[in-house]
């Protein structure tokens, strides 16, 4: 075999399962990675090619893609990208390319749990983000002013990121609402706030919807991000079943422990109970703590 030959084999062994891929973008531009077939990132390509192909009328979106080895970040709008040019030659298939809404069940379930939510370079750039911003956590509170009730860190303000989870939710919500068997229903928020949980943190049982400004709760979101090597052990999420006892939900037997599990995001009713249970982080730095974006889907109020 001459040496063409020999480089030929060798690369193809190297590419096995992988795609070469060519975004072609607006003004003649081009950008060529290797992915997985399964890559969540090429997954995210073909939903935008899928939906400017159908005429879809979704508004553009930011996209974030790691290039050079992760050593830069390329930054585009979902509607300046073209085309995609892929060797070997691949077919279009956006149910393929949307991997969260495939992982729901058809049927009810008391929560859904979807894991590799976002993109590598995206998770990376909010734990970067984050890190950045220790000093501007606050302790968090409760209606109540009970100080015992929880004990964690709260961010309210990250516009970039809380845009970028409230459009990736509100496209799962009809989905979730079959799946919890809330019925249809008009969204009319996305609340969003960034959690940190370090050594001893905890939130008792309550639920999302038991009080006259949160009534219109519907469901109930929890993205789990941290720090690789992971520096905490506990923090899992308890959910409890419901019973209806006069007209109201009360607390009932465990449904789940939910591991908080890296790049995963929880789903659940927001009127069903639940609690964090403590964590345990030794060496009590930042960056080894259990961070969540969590928040809410209200309902649009009758006029």
């Amino acid at each position: 075999m001459g040496r063409g030959g020999q480089r030929k084999a060798r690369t193809l062994s190297e590419s096995e399962g992988k795609v070469s891929v060519t975004l072609l973008l607006n003004g003649g531009h081009s950008q060529t990675l290797l992915l997985g077939r399964k890559d969540p990132i090429l997954g995210q390509l073909m939903v935008a090619i899928a939906e400017k192909n159908n005429g879809s009328g979704r508004p553009s979106r930011a996209m974030s893609i790691a290039v050079d080895n992760g050593r830069r970040s390329l930054f585009f709008s979902s509607s300046d990208l073209m085309g995609l040019l892929t060797d070997p030659p691949m077919l279009l298939q956006p149910p393929m390319a949307a991997p969260a809404a495939a992982a729901l069940p058809p049927e009810k379930s008391p929560y859904v749990l979807i894991e590799n939510f976002i993109e590598p370079a995206v998770h990376a750039e909010l734990l970067a983000f984050v890190l950045a911003r220790e000093k501007n956590f606050a302790a968090s509170s409760v209606s109540t002013n009970d100080t015992e009730y929880r004990h964690s860190l709260v961010l309210h303000e990250f516009p970039t990121y809380s845009s970028i989870f409230r459009e990736r939710v509100r496209a799962l919500v009809p989905r979730l609402a079959r799946a919890f068997g809330t019925g249809d229903f008009p969204v009319a928020d996305i609340e969003c706030q960034l959690t940190a949980h370090n050594d001893g943190d905890y939130f008792r049982l309550h639920n999302d919807s038991g009080s006259a400004d949160t009534l219109d709760r519907v469901l109930t979101y929890v993205y789990y991000f941290n720090h690789e090597p992971k520096g905490f052990s506990g923090g899992q999420f308890r959910l409890y079943n419901n019973r209806i006892v006069e007209g109201r939900y009360e607390c009932g037997d465990v449904a789940a422990d939910v591991e908080p599990k890296n790049n995963s995001i929880l789903f659940f009713p927001s009127h069903c109970h639940h609690e964090v249970l403590p964590v345990n982080c030794p060496t009590r730095r930042f960056v080894d703590s259990r961070f969540t974006v969590n928040g809410w889907v209200r309902r649009a109020r009758a006029a």
